[in-house]
This record gives C-alpha cells, structure tokens and sequence, in this order.
C-alpha cells in the first residue's frame, strides 16, 4: 500500500534512488514488511536499482532475507538483485543475513537460487558457523539438512562445532554425523576426528576448544555419539590411561603414607614421642607424607593457576571477537548490538572451571585438614601435652575417612567404577534432603523428650543418641521413659518411631533407589564422561607427559581413522551388560532392605520387654 501522495511525488520527478543519512533508499524500507511486492514493483519500473546498497553495503535483498520476507526474496532475485552481495566491513551475504537472524524459510529460498552455503565473510565464517555463533538453532539446523558443512574454522581458529556444542546440543549431534561416514560395500567406518581438535601448532586457536564443552557442561548425550567416543577411545590408548594411572598411583601412594603416619602417631609412649634409632621409619614415613603433600598441593596450585589464566585468556579472546563484530553492526538493527553487548556482560561473569569441580574444593579440605592436625602433632611433641596428643589424634581419625574417600576422584576414570562414583554424587544431595525433613521432625521431638524426661538423662548427648536409636529400631531406655510418665513415652515413642524410623528412612531408601535407577539408564554414558574428565585433567595437570606421545597423532592418523563397520556392532555389550548387571544387583538389595525395615517396624512403639507391654 502506498502512503498519500507517493504516486505524485514520483510523479513530480521525485528521484527513487535518493537516500537517508545512511546511504539506503527507498527499496530498504522493506524492512517495515508493510510493503508488498506491488510496491516494490513501482519503484523498480520507475528507476529504483535492486542492486544499489547503502553506506554499509546493505541491499534490499540483505533487508528482505533478515525479515525472512520469502515472497519479496523471490520477488527481487527475479529482477536480478545480486545474491552474492556482500557488506562492507562484515562482507556477509544475503544468506548470512538470513542465518543469523534464524530466517528458515529465506535461507531455503537464497538457496534454491543458487546462493553460497560455503560463503565467507571477513571472519571467514560460514553461514552455518555464523548461525551456531549467535545461538540459530533453526537456521543452523536447515543449513545442515541442505548440506552445510560443519568441519570448518573461522579466521580465529574457532571451530564450527565447538559453537554448537556449547550452544545447540540436538544440532551439534546432526552435525557429529558428518564425521562418521561408513561405507557398506567395502565394510569399513572413517572417523573424522581431526575435524573435533584444533591443530596443536596453531597459535591463534582460542582457549576452551575441544572436547571440553561437553564435558564441563555434562552433556550425556553427545559423549554417547560414536565420533567423541572414538575420540575419547584414541586419547585414552594415547596418553589417557597413562596419566590416569600415574595418578591414581600417587594418590595411593599419599594416602597410605599419611594413614601410615596416623597409625604411628596412635603408638603410646611414656618417655618421647619419637626415640631414636627405633623410630627412623616414622620420621621417614611423615617426611615421605609431607613430600607427596607438596608435590599434590604444587599440583593443584599449578592447575588452579592455569585454569584462572585460561579463563582470563578465554574472556579476552572472545570480548576481542564480539568488539569485532560491534562495529560492523548497522544503525538501523539495534538488536544485533543489544545481543552482543549482553554477550559481553555474559563472558564478564564466566567463572572458572576449576573451583565449579566438587573433586577440587573437596582436595583442598583434605589439605587442609592435614596441615592443621600435623600442626597439632608437632605442638604435642614439643608442648609434651596430653591434651594435645588427644586433639590430634581424633583429629587423625577424622582426616583418614577423607583421605581415602579422595581415592574415588581418580578411580572415576575407568569405566566399571565410573557410574558409582557418579552415583555417590548424586546420592549427597539426596541425603541433604533427607537430613533437612530428619531435622523438622528429629529438633521438635528432642525438645519434647528433654521436656518431660530431661531428668532422667545425664547430658544432652545422651538424649540425642537415644532418639538416634529410636530411628534404627534399636535398644533404648523405655522403661525409665515409662517409670517417669508412661502416657508421654507411649505417645512420643510411638510417633516418633512412625515418623522417623517408617517415614523418614524409608523415604531416604525409595530416594536412594530412585537415583540408582536414574544414574543407570546412563551408566554408560556416566562412566565415559569420567572418563573424559579424567583425560582433560592429564592434559591439563600433567603437561610434561605430551612430551613422550606424538602431539600431532589425532591429525596425521586419525584423518580420517578408518575402521571395520558392521551394523550389529554399536557399542561395547559386554561392558554395558556388566554395569546394568552390577547397578541391578545394587537395586535389588535396596529393594531387599526396604521390604526388612517394613518387617521390623511392628506398629508396636520401640522394643519394650514384656513387662513394659505389661504394665502398658
């Protein structure tokens, strides 16, 4: 529809091809999506060029494609606007125009008329790489259906895929089968897996790239893809197992040393703590425990560091690139420059991985666990005191549970251990809820026995830990609780007991059964996620290993790595049938313990002998 007056203004000699401070003319008002063809059609019989841009290189047919105006698209291309156009600072394409702004149906249509899906602009992105950039699903997903390829890298070393995997999960596993090509005549499968991994050499290649998005971001689905499981399988056999077991060794090692030291510290003497010669091992033993401790604690300082540096070098990489692209925004999209500057916000409140690992928060607690009680210890042995000793030991007790619980973080990283360490993860949170209902009903119910029994109990602790027993169905002291005021310890035995022993821990066994079941209908792909993580930490921890593989194996043989194919080989059966028979059993038994608790729990409020029930 025209506005009044338009017929007569071009009439009178009006020019079509003036333009606005921003060089566009009137073609580039199609951006209002007012306009029908019909109008278009006037101006371009009256002198209006298709083909002219405005100060930043903008065409109408960049401005129709943007709005995924399908039918102005085929309307222009008709009258031969250039479809290759490109911008000025940007040099981005129609069809890039199109990607980014998750145009579906003008990336179809630009195609159809022959547009480049391999164009590049002055990043050398794709329209693919430029749509996974900017968080297209959609126009990513359709330029992939259509034959994008996905093995690509910009200017900046970024890989295609690495922008979908952090950002498009059900894209990037379609754009994962582009890797895995397999070739039923000759029987053979190629893995792509140099297209996943940036070439060592390249200096320019940014920070985080790899298989560390999903692994960081715990993304099950695509670890189970057969090109990152390939992936994992290689680095594994490489260098992987390698470095697991060097550190699991040292970790034993450490933990034996301190439980060896604890032990001898736990030696009563009546004269010196330590008499020479006999106590050379002791003396031995700590020196060994206290090298270890510094060898682990330079360790996680060395990749506390790293990670902090890296992360510092991510966000300036990635500020440096979203800057870039600021200024090749255009005035009259204002929410392109909206979206970037919120990225940038975004990047400014990244935090590290490091400390966002439980595993590494839980180290250090052990560290310094162990740098207090060996402080104890040696206060004891120049103060001579008891109570000191005393402190140090219980202290010691405490430290030795942590120490080899810390064991699990470095077993997760072979497969049949792998799901259950994830397992005890998930239970922890389970076992908070438990704890907080257990509260709401353990605090009121402790009030209440103190009220009317708090005579009969010596201390507060011992009243704590004979409601404790109530809750385990064990012994406690009924008939004082009766001979003092037997409707009160009917009463608050009873609901108790319901309460705690038959609901509450019941509900912590079905919630323990839950998470069981919920981790295993991902066993597998829990325990090559260890896996994975263990294999990012080698790689990040011990950097002197790189020096005894061959750095550049994944692009010399692994471009592409070919292998037998055949359609009844997936995945590893027996493996997997191993964990679903291992994870059942536990189920089971869970089950098992749930229907005895049912069978010891009698309505009947404790275990009261005959005479209780008697005078009951």
């Amino acid at each position: 529809a025209f506005r009044p007056g338009t017929r007569d203004v071009i009439a009178d000699g009006a020019d079509p091809n003036s333009t606005d401070r921003y060089g566009q003319t009137v073609l580039h008002e199609v951006r209002l999506k007012a306009w029908n063809v019909d109008v278009m059609r006037f101006f371009l019989d009256r002198g209006a060029d298709v083909l002219r841009p405005d100060s930043y290189g903008v065409t109408p047919l960049h401005v129709a494609a943007a709005l995924d105006y399908e039918e102005m698209i085929h309307f222009l291309l008709e009258r031969k606007a250039d479809i290759g156009a490109q911008t000025n600072m940007d040099h981005q394409t129609p069809l890039h125009y199109a990607a980014k702004n998750d145009a579906v149906g003008a990336v179809k249509v630009l195609l159809q008329y022959g547009a480049d899906i391999s164009a590049r602009d002055y990043k050398r992105r794709t329209p693919l790489q430029l749509a996974a950039n900017l968080d297209r699903s959609e126009a990513a997903r359709t330029l992939m259906e259509l034959g994008a390829d996905a093995g690509v890298k910009d200017s900046d070393g970024q890989l295609c895929i690495t922008a979908m995997i952090d950002k498009m999960t059900s894209v990037a596993h379609l754009a994962l089968n582009q890797f895995h090509v397999t070739d039923r005549m000759t029987r053979q499968q190629f893995y792509y897996l140099h297209l996943l991994e940036p070439e060592p050499p390249c200096k320019q290649n940014p920070p985080g790239q790899g298989s560390q998005g999903y692994i960081h971001q715990g993304k099950l689905d695509l670890i189970m893809h057969p090109v990152v499981l390939k992936l994992i399988t290689v680095k594994w056999k490489l260098y992987g197992r390698l470095g697991a077991w060097i550190l699991l060794l040292l970790n034993f090692l450490f933990i034996v040393s301190w439980t060896t030291v604890a032990i001898s510290v736990s030696v009563i003497r009546t004269e010196e703590p330590y008499v020479f010669p006999e106590d050379w091992w002791r003396v031995f033993g700590v020196v060994v425990a206290l090298g270890l401790t510094v060898v682990e604690v330079g360790r996680e300082v060395a990749e506390m560091i790293g990670s902090s540096r890296k992360l510092r070098s991510w966000q300036s990489w990635c500020e440096h690139r979203t800057n870039d692209d600021l200024r090749c925004t255009h005035p009259m999209w204002p929410e392109e420059k909206h979206f970037l500057e919120e990225q940038i916000k975004l990047i400014h409140r990244m935090k590290g991985n490091y400390l966002q690992d439980p595993w590494n928060i839980f180290d250090w607690l052990v560290y310094i666990l162990l740098m207090a009680v060996f402080g104890i210890h040696v206060a004891d042995i120049f103060l001579l005191g008891g109570t000191l000793r005393d402190y140090s030991l219980r202290l010691f007790a405490v430290v030795i549970i942590f120490l080899w619980l810390r064991l699990m973080k470095h077993v997760r990283a072979f497969r049949v251990m792998g799901p259950f360490i994830v397992m005890l993860g998930k239970i922890v949170g389970d076992v908070l809820r438990f704890l907080f209902l257990y509260a709401e009903i353990f605090i009121p119910y402790a009030c209440a026995f103190w009220i009317i029994f708090g005579g009969t109990m010596r201390t507060v602790p011992q009243l704590l830990y004979s409601l404790y027993r109530i809750t385990l169905v064990d012994e406690y002291e009924f008939n004082a609780m009766v001979e003092v005021d037997s409707i009160m310890a009917h009463f608050l035995c009873g609901t108790f007991l319901a309460l705690s022993s038959i609901l509450c821990v019941n509900l912590m066994i079905a919630l323990l059964s839950d998470t069981f079941q919920r981790v295993y209908d991902n066993a597998l792909a829990n325990a090559v996620m260890q896996q994975a993580a263990i294999i990012l930490q080698v790689e990040e921890s011990m950097p002197r290993l790189c020096r005894f593989y061959d750095d550049q194996h994944i692009h010399r043989f692994c471009a592409p790595l070919g292998e037998l194919y055949d359609d009844d080989i997936r995945t590893d059966s027996k493996r997997h049938a191993e964990l679903k028979t291992i994870t059942t059993q536990i189920k089971e038994t869970l089950d098992e313990f749930l229907e005895i608790q049912k069978e010891v729990n009698p309505p009947e409020q404790g275990r009261p002998d005959e005479s209780d029930r008697a005078s009951g």
